[in-house]
């Protein structure tokens, strides 16, 4: 256990409490209809596909036959990361993995109190409904799941697939840039849909990202244990490096052989010896690379974007907009690639939406929801700025004593205009 990487264990308290709850409120059966492949046992939420899920699927029916193509369809997409990682995955020995399907990203996000979770994330089962704890226990399930919505994209499902086998049969302990670089690259290298990788955008956004923010991959990345600013995208870039090297067999015999990725001789050795050169060697290569790649103006905007982090603060201002269904939209749209290009217009449209306190909502009952909500933002504030820790005390002064004082004077106003700055100040790189 103590291998798996640092994101896993912290998704594992928020899926703890999520099936912890789902247990009290019934059976597996009475929660998910589930459709078993050779690998998989995928499960859909009751309610969300068809108006009425009172009786059990008629096999014969038209849902049914949707549901178990669509079971049948990620089962294919799992072969396709076992051949492209050449492993091979016996459910035998390794237990049937489970894939948990959520209607929409935010009941996802609710139930487990993950807010920032993509709602395409494996996570640890340690616990269960009871007709699976046995089944863990004996290896007949793997202790792993794969949670998804309903509107995820392939290249996600394809990333956590690799996170699965990789644990399964891989069973090495990379560091966590390189652990996710390998599943993002398999995400998309796999799925034919046009991604910010495919596009060239991500790339320019690493770029940008190094002309802001010096960086040394073993100090920054190796050592830190666990996330760090921009992990997936800088692990995802050096990852493509290193197979455009030495090829892809190359990049999968070197990335087995990473036992102890911490102690820096032993990492130096393994990269002479299946490249010739060193980490600080290739890592100076790599650089030199991204240097000759011509970035865009939108891929600036792009970029500016995520640094901003525009999507989590409109995560965490949620609960006190005034129009939930406008600003998901806007939310929608800024998510999307428009004609192989970052969505310019929609990212300023959510910015400029966030942006203006008037968009709030000051009720006790929009108040009630923000204090939740300030729980997962203390967590964020403290992953995302541990480095600066003048910044996080200021932060914790704030929730700690000036928003409740303010919610327990029924000063909602005020509240919300204090939660607010706390937002835009703290969810941001800058």
């Amino acid at each position: 256990m103590s291998s798996f990487p640092k994101r896993l264990l912290a998704t594992c308290a928020a899926l703890f409490i999520l099936l912890s709850a789902l247990a009290l409120a019934g059976a597996l059966e009475a929660q998910w209809s589930s459709f078993p492949t050779d690998n998989l046992v995928v499960h859909f939420s009751k309610g969300d596909v068809q108006p009425e899920w009172s009786e059990q699927i008629d096999p014969s029916s038209f849902y049914w036959m949707i549901l178990n193509r669509r079971a049948n369809e990620l089962e294919d997409g799992f072969h396709g990361v076992e051949n492209l990682l050449g492993v091979d995955y016996d459910q035998a020995s390794q237990g049937a993995i489970h894939i948990f399907i959520y209607p929409e990203l935010e009941q996802y996000q609710e139930d487990s109190g993950c807010l920032t979770c993509a709602a395409h994330v494996g996570g640890f089962l340690p616990a269960l409904y009871d007709e699976l704890i046995d089944r863990i226990k004996t290896g007949e399930v793997n202790q792993i799941a794969v949670y998804l919505t309903e509107d995820g994209t392939q290249s996600s499902v394809l990333h956590e697939f690799t996170h699965v086998l990789d644990f399964a049969l891989i069973r090495n302990a990379p560091p966590t840039f390189l652990l996710e670089g390998l599943a993002t690259y398999v995400g998309y290298r796999l799925d034919e849909a046009p991604d910010q990788w495919q596009l060239g955008l991500a790339e320019q956004f690493v770029k940008l990202y190094l002309e802001d923010y010096g960086i040394d991959l073993f100090e920054d990345y190796f050592l830190q244990g666990g996330y760090w600013k921009f992990t997936y995208n800088v692990g995802t870039s050096f990852l493509r490096f290193l197979a455009a090297r030495g090829g892809w067999g190359k990049f999968l015999e070197f990335y087995a052989g990473l036992r102890r990725p911490a102690d820096h001789e032993e990492v130096d050795r393994l990269f002479v010896k299946h490249y010739g050169a060193g980490l600080g060697e290739l890592e100076a290569e790599w650089i030199r690379s991204l240097a000759a790649i011509r970035t865009t103006k939108n891929a600036r905007a792009g970029y500016e974007f995520k640094l901003d982090q525009i999507p989590q603060r409109y995560i965490f201002l949620r609960p006190l907009l005034r129009d939930p269904k406008g600003a998901k939209r806007l939310f929608d749209e800024a998510r999307t690639l428009q004609e192989g290009q970052f969505n310019e217009q929609g990212g300023a449209a959510l910015r400029q939406y966030l942006d203006d306190p008037e968009n709030l909502l000051p009720t006790r009952g929009a108040a009630t929801r923000a204090l939740e909500y300030s729980q997962y933002l203390l967590g964020y504030v403290r992953d995302y700025h541990r480095d600066e820790r003048k910044l996080v005390g200021e932060f914790i002064n704030a929730y700690t004593n000036q928003l409740p004082q303010l919610y327990r004077e029924g000063k909602y106003e005020d509240f919300a205009q204090l939660y607010w700055e706390l937002v835009h100040t703290y969810v941001t790189w800058r």
